[in-house]
């Protein structure tokens, strides 16, 4: 049956390939302004469609998840019909929050997907309709996309998809606009909680800001979850939420991530995280006397503004060149930065961070807890627009300043009790909050070089400075960047190589050939190159805690 379904599969992908690449914009369904009425039967607004909770359902279960891990990716990625990942999540008796909350959302079901499709047809007034298909341009990222977009029209009679291919940092800027029908997009987590992912899709934040969800009964029950007496009791209240929000069908995940590379036998030490950033390169080492790691990206940096940093890229490159009050050793177990040690209150409410005094910025200045609380303080303000400033909600007053609902942020419980003590005060116990310092957001910030740049911070390699163990001595658009080993940083000498050369790179035969002739060290498999190469010596794969999934523009969705 798989084999059938392959098969069909690689002959459905060859003849639209055309189609898909060629001419992406729609003409038909580019209205994604949210007005426009039934159209009756005949041609529909995509949005009048996309509001309709049985289109949302048929669309959610018309993708042949197992195949598209079979006979696209092939990289060990696994279909899921959850959104919170796999081997992210503990509790105290070391079983994982998927175990706990088991199998929920809308699985692969054809039969059923066209079912609910005649209903919404009924319910809208249409006979047929046209999606535009969001993705990012890598060569990966069509081959996907095309495969979906066989799946929807094959399932979901009177429905054409376009596909439309954006440059990461465009793709990006689209979604936030609310500016597509549907999106491929995907989350990689960033601290071991549930809510890192249900959380995105509370009002105003991230995915839901995208596609126009807003259930108050879901937001409820995710605040509910955060001030729970215990961690049963959240999590029992983050898995009834879980449910609730992937049967309404706005988000519709599809996979949980695998990862297939092949890596050189002389490099050791690369750390990929479950949570926080795709990789760190800190302990890395080489063998046969080099010293400068060679890789490849398909996307280039959008920013280096830690408050306006969304994408993985961004968080990869920050993670490596700054260091935050915590890091990883070279197990991946958190362990001391900035921070020599720290405390927490007796009611978890009150952290203290005691700063080391030899940490120094790439300027000379050294890093001191007034520059924790700028930058915290920086990306909550509204007037940043950061997209993360919901992920600090936990600190006192912080939510009320980054909603405007406050002028200042006087009342914001972050403080620089002086030079080398940060004290940070919570509105209710957060558990990991020690690793959730790991994550981009709550980096540091040199206020004296912010304000000097201004509207140019962050938007080059020298208009910014750095304090972690490499700077970022390079860096050219849509071409490459260098990661260069940083003489200041506190620690240098546990910094092993000189130079991380990254090469952007978006055809993955070009970075495999890039490889085999020894120009890089790592390099991606895509799914025709797993087979090749799963029998060598550098092949290697993982399972990540990241998943991918539809975004569907709900449009005008009333409020439940």
């Amino acid at each position: 049956m798989v084999l059938k379904k392959k098969m069909a599969v690689m002959c459905a992908t060859s003849a639209i390939a055309v189609m898909a690449l060629v001419g992406c914009s729609s003409t038909g369904g580019g209205d994604t302004s949210g007005g426009g009425n039934k159209t009756g039967k005949g041609e529909a607004k995509a949005l009048d469609v996309l509001s309709n909770e049985n289109a949302r359902a048929a669309i959610a279960m018309s993708v042949d998840r197992q195949a598209m891990c079979d006979t696209i990716l092939n990289n060990g990625t696994i279909p899921v019909s959850y959104y919170v990942a796999e081997k992210l999540a503990f509790n105290e008796s070391g079983k994982d929050y998927r175990e706990v909350a088991g199998s929920m959302g809308y699985e692969h079901n054809d039969e059923e997907a066209t079912k609910k499709w005649e209903k919404a047809k009924e319910e809208v007034g249409f006979d047929t309709v046209t999606l535009e298909l969001l993705t990012f341009d890598s060569e990966s990222s069509k081959r996907t996309a095309e495969f979906m977009q066989s799946e929807l029209q094959g399932a979901l009679p009177g429905l054409k998809v376009e596909i439309k291919t954006q440059p990461f940092k465009q793709k990006l800027e689209l979604e936030s606009k609310g500016d597509f029908h549907l999106s491929y997009a995907s989350w990689n987590p960033d601290y071991p909680d549930p809510l890192t992912f249900l959380e995105t899709m509370q009002k105003g934040i991230q995915y839901a800001k995208n596609t126009n969800y807003n259930s108050e009964e879901y937001n409820k029950l995710i605040e509910e979850a955060k001030t729970a007496e215990n961690q049963e009791e959240s999590w029992a209240k983050y898995e009834e939420a879980e449910k609730m929000m992937l049967e309404d069908g706005y988000l519709v995940p599809l996979v949980q991530q695998g990862s297939s590379f092949l890596e050189k036998t002389y490099v050791s030490g690369r750390l990929t995280p479950s949570f926080g950033v795709p990789a760190i390169y800190n302990w890395v080492e080489l063998k046969e006397g080099k010293k400068e790691l060679n890789i490849t990206n398909t996307s280039d940096i959008p920013t280096l503004d830690i408050s306006k940093a969304e994408d993985t890229v961004s968080s990869e490159v920050l993670m490596n060149t700054m260091e935050g009050l915590v890091k990883l050793d070279k197990n991946g177990e958190m362990i001391p930065g900035i921070a020599e040690k720290w405390e927490k209150s007796e009611d978890g409410k009150t952290w203290t961070f005691n700063l080391r005094k030899n940490a120094k910025w790439s300027n000379g200045d050294p890093v001191t807890a007034k520059d924790f609380e700028y930058s915290w303080k920086r990306t909550l303000d509204p007037a940043t627009a950061s997209t993360y400033g919901f992920i600090m909600y936990d600190i006192k007053g912080a939510k009320d300043y980054n909603l405007g609902k406050v002028d200042n942020a006087d009342n914001v419980g972050i403080k620089a009790i002086d030079d080398y003590t940060l004290q940070v005060e919570l509105v209710r116990p957060v558990h990991y909050f020690d690793r959730l310092m790991f994550f981009k957001s709550f980096l540091p910030q040199n206020q004296k070089v912010v304000e000097k740049f201004g509207g140019e911070y962050g938007t080059s390699h020298d208009k910014v400075v750095y304090n972690g163990p490499f700077t970022l001595s390079n860096w050219k658009i849509e071409d490459m960047f260098t990661l260069s080993k940083n003489p200041n940083y506190w620690d240098k000498g546990s910094v092993k190589i000189d130079k991380v050369n990254t090469k952007i790179v978006k055809d993955p035969n070009a970075a495999l050939n890039l490889y085999e002739t020894g120009q890089i060290d790592i390099v991606q498999l895509t799914s025709e190159n797993v087979d090749k190469y799963k029998d060598s010596s550098e092949f290697k794969t993982t399972l990540k805690a990241s998943v991918n999934f539809f975004q569907i523009n709900g449009g005008r969705a009333e409020t439940k």
